[in-house]
């Protein structure tokens, strides 16, 4: 496919490896999507300009804008209904507004005939009522409307959201779950102080929770390598989650274990840590798909203060960065808007939207 055939051809190795074809594709990708913003902007507020002022965030192969700052006011003067079904035609026309100027800046930019411009065509995905940005590749939007699809019939919407905590596999279940209830929250326009609320509630509760549901997902690659080098030497540098795995799986053997899960290659884990010990052990991990842990494990002394403290930490890391207590790295979008998806060859350009 075309991503292969960059890589080929960025590749010193190939025949017809030319570091000037390899440019001129992201150059002329970076193109599309900086004249997809500049068009909606000017569909909008009648100004070209790909950073102007009804664009909020642009990615690789999207753009979310809002028309609400220039409509702020026509809308409060009563000349304007601004409601959900409006704002979803109103992207929609946008977005195939948008569409109808690829094939003449095709032609323009890269002398493409008309009729392959018209393969470059973009989709509306997401229209949301609010979105949160904080940097680049790291938001969050409470969608409406789905390509199409209305999803708050039976509820608030749907959370989507990108590079943040509650996405990381090796965030705990309990804080995944956590997070995205504070998020959504955020999102329905919760306060500060509602969200400082929750966060106290769930640490009391997550105190209160059995030690080894306070650990931290980790997957164990190389295991066999370094239980092998770790029997010729007798000691070796690994990585902690490695080095936790082989305590669990020693310690089964020397408890006559014979039900409890090995832990072999690959295995995804919970890491928990532990307390000063006469085995001179700083943490144990256990196989997430062991449904009845034994009794030698659950009697392990528990680090749950260490535990706490870094699970706690991460979701305060996460608040921070909450437009109240940190301006300067995040905004809130409160109105409707949008996210245009494109599509040219295999690939999708998004519209996104906000009210």
């Amino acid at each position: 496919n075309l991503n292969s055939l960059y890589g080929a051809l960025c590749n010193p190795g190939c025949r017809f490896f030319d570091i000037r074809v390899g440019q001129s594709i992201t150059l002329t990708g970076r193109s599309i999507t900086k004249h997809m913003a500049a068009q909606i902007n000017k569909l909008i507020d009648d100004q070209y300009d790909y950073l102007g002022k009804s664009i909020i965030y642009g990615d690789t192969d999207s753009v979310y804008f809002s028309a609400w700052p220039c409509v702020k006011e026509q809308v409060e003067a009563g000349d304007i209904q601004w409601n959900k079904d409006f704002i979803i035609d109103l992207y929609d026309s946008i977005s195939d507004s948008c569409n109808v100027s690829f094939p003449t800046f095709m032609r323009d930019a890269f002398n493409c005939p008309l009729e392959y411009g018209k393969i470059i065509a973009g989709g509306r995905e997401i229209v949301a009522e609010r979105g949160l940005f904080i940097t680049k590749k790291r938001y969050a939007a409470l969608i409406f409307d789905l390509e199409g699809y209305r999803t708050d019939r039976d509820g608030p919407g749907k959370l989507k959201a990108m590079g943040l905590d509650l996405k990381r596999s090796d965030t705990p279940k309990a804080m995944q779950v956590f997070l995205e209830e504070l998020l959504l929250e955020v999102l329905k326009g919760a306060e500060e102080e509602t969200a400082l609320d929750m966060i106290r509630d769930f640490r009391f509760k997550f105190s209160s929770a059995p030690s080894w549901l306070k650990g931290s997902p980790k997957r164990v690659n190389k295991l066999t390598f370094y239980g092998d080098a770790l029997k010729r030497k007798g000691k070796v540098t690994m990585p902690g989650h490695v080095r936790a795995a082989i305590n669990w799986n020693n310690l089964r053997r020397m408890n006559g274990d014979r039900y409890s899960m090995e832990i072999q290659d690959g295995f995804k884990v919970i890491v928990c840590k532990l307390k000063p010990n006469p085995m001179n052990m700083t943490s144990i991990a256990y196989p997430v798909d062991e449904l009845q842990l034994p009794e030698w494990f659950k009697e392990m002394p528990f680090d749950d203060d260490t535990m706490e403290k870094t699970i706690v930490d991460q979701i305060q890391k996460q608040i921070n960065q909450h437009p109240q207590t940190n301006p300067s790295q995040t905004k809130i979008i409160n109105q409707y808007g949008c996210g245009y998806n494109q599509e040219h060859s295999q690939k999708r350009i998004q519209f996104t939207g906000f009210q």
